[in-house]
């Protein structure tokens, strides 16, 4: 229990007591009977678990993440995913509510800003990573006594319909790009017709470039802080992804100037260090902009492309989820889009079985599947590849 004293030199009321790990502190009061009301109340936030320090009360959400932040930089994240948070917490999170005192936070306040982020066109896997992100941060919080409560649970994201279709460039845009791109222009190639992640990219070395025409994914290279650091990439598996010939010609010509060595980086920037993606992307939207291409292409817009090219060749979506290192499932989720003849021939098909079968029609002509549909075409983007 605390004690309460008139100081002898002030006449105010004191209220003295030790606080969960037994550090003594006080609390003045021109009121004895606030002082005693304080002392109840913190004996019975002790009791309760619920006592907070009272400095808490002055911390802002930025002063929290600035000394929470490096326990996840620090942590056994992969830097990629690193990488992904430290962007998102930059972006999306302080600049609306960095400046709030931890405390007065409410549920109202999280809600509406994942409205704002909702109607600033932040997408839904994107939101889903600020939402957690956020309560990553209170959790902790809640944790070392810092608030009572998280007012982020229990709140959930607004379901949306289906994912919008990714964009793509044609490739007579993607040659365009690559003409502009001056030293990028192979690593464009790479990224436009093998579709791979810009990180896989920057990782690739000589050993990655095997005898039969392909490359093997290994991992990535991501820029942290202004430090570029390797990760074994987003799926934590390899992968193999052809090299179409024209490609590999333009990829092998690159090697043969890059030092010997198995471990020799293909694509290096102008100092003859890794590339980074920010660096890259400013490279990238100039050549864009000289090459007229719309104002929604992003590095990624690439890997986009390379699957729509995929889809347009016939390609099944099992090898083109291989390729794109995704999981079967997940890329019919992204780029169903691209496949609508495999699913109005699927219906065909079930429609004819049953009709052979039970001499039943639905009453018109069953729909055949389409001659010259994605599955029929012949994959000849991947079919000639590099030797």
């Amino acid at each position: 229990m605390g004690s309460i004293r008139k100081a002898p030199r002030t006449g105010r009321w004191e209220a003295r007591y030790r606080d969960p790990v037994g550090v003594q502190r006080t609390a003045t009061f021109g009121r004895k009977a606030d002082a005693v009301a304080f002392l109840a109340a913190t004996e019975t936030d002790k009791r309760r678990g619920d006592w907070l320090e009272p400095e808490s009360d002055r911390i802002t959400v930025r002063q929290w993440h600035d000394r929470w932040w490096p326990t996840v930089e620090n942590g056994d994240r992969a830097a990629n995913t690193i990488v992904q948070y430290e962007s998102m917490l930059r972006l999306h999170v302080l600049p609306h509510l960095g400046h709030r005192r931890m405390a007065t936070l409410r549920r109202i306040d999280v809600e509406e800003w994942l409205a704002l982020l909702r109607e600033g066109g932040l997408g839904q896997s994107a939101m889903r990573t600020a939402r957690t992100l956020l309560g990553m941060m209170l959790s902790s919080a809640v944790e070392s006594k810092v608030i009572r409560a998280n007012p982020l649970a229990g709140v959930k994201l607004v379901k949306r319909g289906a994912s919008r279709a990714r964009q793509a460039l044609t490739i007579s845009q993607v040659e365009a790009l690559a003409d502009e791109a001056g030293p990028y222009r192979v690593l464009v190639l790479v990224l436009a017709y093998c579709g791979l992640r810009p990180n896989e990219a920057f990782a690739l070395r000589r050993r990655h470039r095997d005898d039969f025409g392909q490359l093997v994914i290994e991992g990535g290279l991501v820029e942290v802080r202004g430090r570029i650091m390797a990760t074994d990439g987003k799926t934590h598996q390899s992968r193999v992804v052809p090299l179409p010939r024209f490609v590999a010609v333009e990829f092998d010509q690159l090697l043969d100037s890059r030092p010997p060595g198995p471990d020799t980086l293909v694509f290096v920037n102008s100092a003859g260090r890794p590339v980074g993606l920010r660096n890259f992307r400013r490279r990238l939207d100039a050549a864009a902009a000289a090459a007229g291409l719309p104002e929604w292409f992003t590095p990624y817009s690439l890997r986009h492309t390379c699957a729509s090219l995929m889809a347009q060749q016939g390609v099944p979506v099992t090898t083109a989820a291989a390729v794109l290192g995704h999981d079967p499932a997940m890329f019919l989720r992204v780029y169903s889009h691209l496949y609508p003849d495999d699913l109005r021939g699927a219906a065909a098909v079930l429609d004819a079985a049953r009709t052979t079968e039970t001499g039943l029609s639905c009453g018109a002509d069953v729909v055949q599947p389409q001659q010259g549909t994605n599955r029929s075409r012949s994959a000849t983007l991947f079919k000639d590849v590099g030797g």
